[in-house]
Parts: structure tokens; sequence; C-alpha cells
């Protein structure tokens, strides 16, 4: 039988655990405020996870990211992500989140904090197509197709790179949509001395 590799994949993954948002927790990100950004809105605050109403959510996205790193990527542990900013995101009926990437950025996350209404799906995009021509298939699967969608799950985390695209289509619920995204940066030893590559950061 012949082998079919999935040859340098990206690593997206979709937590199993879910946080339950405590009361507090709630009315805080309620009544944060915010300022507009392309087709939506998003928190005046980009260090969100650092105020004392949110430690809870924090410590499950601070294990969810060792679990990425040292399960998935088997990284050292003398190498360490850690969140340089976040933010909350907020789509009213009709608005959207417009195609992006995050840049200055190792791993990024969105969490969805929306209990009501559906609400539409983060979409992930590839950035490269599989090749120079605009093919028909009979059945989409992870190798042939461009997009790939995720609806959104209250107190779902989803970690991926940071350099995979992804979009938010329009709001058509009357509920605002709201999310928790955030970057990440390393710090520690990284390269190798031998190939005088080595930095300590």
């Amino acid at each position: 039988m012949s082998s079919i590799i999935p040859l340098f994949s990206s690593a997206l993954m979709v937590c199993s655990e879910k946080y339950t948002l405590s009361a507090d927790e709630k009315d805080w990100i309620i009544n944060a405020g915010f300022g507009e950004n392309t087709g939506n809105s998003k928190s005046n605050s980009d260090a969100v996870l650092r105020e004392p109403q949110l430690s809870g959510i924090n410590t499950f996205v601070q294990r969810q990211i060792k679990t990425y790193t040292q399960s998935l990527l088997k990284l050292e542990k003398s190498v360490e992500l850690y969140i340089t900013q976040s933010w909350l995101n907020k789509a009213e009926a009709e608005q959207f989140h417009p195609l992006h990437s995050h840049p200055n950025s190792i791993l990024s996350g969105v969490m969805f904090l929306s209990e009501n209404g559906s609400h539409p799906p983060i979409r992930f995009h590839r950035a490269n197509p599989l090749f120079p021509l605009e093919l028909k298939y009979t059945e989409l699967n992870d190798f042939n197709a461009t997009c790939r969608w995720f609806e959104p799950v209250y107190g779902q985390l989803i970690l991926f790179p940071s350099t995979l695209l992804h979009d938010v289509a329009q709001n058509k619920t009357d509920n605002s949509r709201i999310s928790l995204s955030f970057n990440t940066f390393v710090r520690g030893e990284i390269g190798n001395t031998d190939s005088l590559t080595a930095l300590k950061i």
C-alpha cells in the first residue's frame, strides 16, 4: 500500500479541554472598553491576560501553550513561549474579521467567549496553492483544500502558528461574537553554537 505523508504540515491544536468562565470573568469582559478595529472592535487593552480578574483564563492558556510546545513540538525546556499581547475581539451584527496573520509572533491563539448565537466560524487559508492551477476535486481533504474552518465553541481554545492566514465572515446574528486572542514570542537559548546560530533571548 502506498504511503501518504502529510509533509511539513501546520500544527493547529483544537484544545480538548474547554474553559468555563466565572460570573466575575464574564462581567469583566462585558464591561471591558473597546475601540474601533478593521471590520470590528477590539479591547483598548492589549494585555488583558495580565488583569487579575482574568488570571484563571491566563493559567488555562499557559497550560495549553505548554502542551503544544512540549508534547506536540517537543521543544526543549530551555526554550519558553510567553504571551506578548492579549486582547478581546468583538464583532457585532454585520461586522467581520479581515484576512490576516500575526507578525512578530511565534504561536497565536483564539478562545471563543460567546455563549449565545450561531456565530460565523474562524477560517484558516492556505497561503500557497498546492499547484499553480485551479483544479476541480470530487471532494475536499487536508491535502487539496484551500480553506478550513472551525465553528466557535464556547470556552474552546485554538492554538496555531502565527503565520497562518485566517479571517471571520460577517456576523449575521444580533448577538455579539466575542473572542480572546493572543500572541507569543520565545525566550531562552535558541540555535546552535557549532552552526553559529546560537542566540540567547
